[in-house]
């Protein structure tokens, strides 16, 4: 059984202004990680293999983009890009439901060469850096099309022990993580093996490859001004509603990186086999699964089904989780 552990970054923003000062929705003080251990041991019980099939009342209209098309102002290539991440608190909803992001529609195959990854801190590092140059590629695209300003993630693969503006690294169980401060995507370069069961990223690398774009998911979220954007809208609300929202934040994530795995099936040998791989763990990796007790990223059903329906149909607007019944991402 596969069991990839990656912590990834609630982010917390320290906003200041009247609710329509014109303010750069970004981090503060730094987020807090939160953590995402391996499966929680079955004690050897069979365990019936989940549908992961999306929730059928999923329908987001003939395009994928909730709300209709219509909605989605698309900048022209004539015009100067805006910078989604800045926006005032009244525009915050229409960053999470409406973002020109989703109008991109289907992103297309992307060229990509990579190393097979090894045991080998070195191996592993030519990996996770060719394919992080092919997300580049692809998301800045989809940037491009949407008319705003695209900057690529600061990469921090990391061999030793180290410190961030998000905290320290490793974190107890946090074999990867993306901090908004300062763009970066940390992940260990043998520590995310050892907190995989040992898994052999030569036999099966698409487990690491899914960790990888899930991050960057993150980051095409900050870059797209809705990682500011949920947080500023519960910031100050429960623990309950900053939950609520740290779900969607995640499973929007699980289908970003979807979106882009399916891009790059054929030229990284994504098949079938090592595709249930993943979705067998994640479902595993889910809030009612791994034993922590807590309900930010997603139960196990969900987090597997918006990984897969990102394969399926690889379009950014079938991931507005924003839009989706509470069902959808509880």
């Amino acid at each position: 059984m596969l069991a990839t552990t990656f912590a990834v970054v609630v982010v917390v923003a320290a906003l200041a202004g009247g609710d329509d000062a014109e303010t750069p929705a970004g981090p503060g003080a730094g987020p807090v990680a939160t953590e995402q251990p391996g499966p929680a041991s079955d004690g050897g019980a069979g365990i019936a293999p989940p549908s992961y099939r999306p929730p059928q009342k999923l329908e987001l209209g003939s395009l994928g983009e909730p709300g209709g098309a219509a909605e989605i102002v698309l900048a022209s290539s004539s015009t100067m890009r805006v910078d989604l991440r800045s926006m005032s608190r009244s525009q915050t909803g229409v960053r999470l439901k409406r973002n020109p992001l989703y109008g991109t529609g289907v992103m297309r195959p992307t060229s990509c060469r990579a190393p097979r990854p090894s045991t080998q801190p070195r191996a592993m590092q030519a990996y996770l850096n060719a394919v992080t140059g092919c997300l580049d590629r692809a998301w800045s695209a989809k940037f491009s099309q949407a008319g705003a300003v695209f900057l690529a993630p600061r990469r921090v693969f990391w061999a030793r022990p180290g410190r961030g503006p998000c905290g320290s690294y490793p974190a107890s169980g946090a074999a990867a993580y993306y901090c908004p401060s300062n763009r970066g995507m940390y992940i260990g370069l043998t520590h995310v093996i050892q907190q995989s069961g040992q898994t052999d990223p030569a036999r099966n690398h698409v487990p690491y490859l899914a960790v990888l774009a899930h991050e960057y998911g993150h980051h095409v979220q900050t870059m797209a001004g809705i990682g500011g954007a949920w947080w500023w809208e519960v910031s100050e609300r429960s623990k309950a509603a900053q939950d609520a929202h740290s779900r969607r934040a995640e499973l929007q994530a699980q289908c970003f990186s979807g979106t882009f795995i399916r891009t790059v099936r054929v030229p990284l040998g994504v098949t079938a086999a090592r595709w249930q791989a993943v979705l067998e763990q994640d479902y595993r990796r889910g809030d009612d699964q791994n034993g922590l007790g807590k309900r930010d990223h997603g139960n196990g059903q969900n987090f597997a089904a918006w990984l897969d329906h990102g394969w399926k149909y690889a379009r950014p607007g079938y991931c507005n989780t924003w839009s989706a019944p509470a069902s959808h991402v509880s």
